[in-house]
């Protein structure tokens, strides 16, 4: 099985998030935007080893989808604006300071 860590970042104020990939779902209550760090949450998802996913956000009425490889993409940042979600898959751990 593969690791995809989910970065989720700003706009969050108390939101329930779901997020499904690879035919794993996962959910998280009550997520919040700790602004002094600019991160509500980090979440670990497990995966099928070497295959292709479509990685699903919902938050509130918004939801976004983005594809990965965890091999190759095995970090994913997500922000929320009240106009949408934004999901980025990157090689590499964000850097927060």
């Amino acid at each position: 099985m593969a690791s995809v860590r989910v970065f989720l970042e700003s706009g969050f104020d108390h939101d329930e998030v779901t997020m499904s990939a690879g035919g794993a779902a996962h959910e998280e209550h009550e997520v919040t935007t700790r602004y002094q760090v600019g991160l509500a949450k980090v979440v670990d998802l497990t995966l099928p080893d070497g295959e292709p996913s479509n990685l699903r956000i919902t938050v509130r009425n918004l939801s976004a989808e983005a594809a990965i490889t965890p091999e190759q993409t095995p970090y994913v940042r997500v922000n929320a604006t009240a106009t949408g979600l934004t999901v980025e898959p990157e090689s590499a751990p964000p850097m927060y300071g």
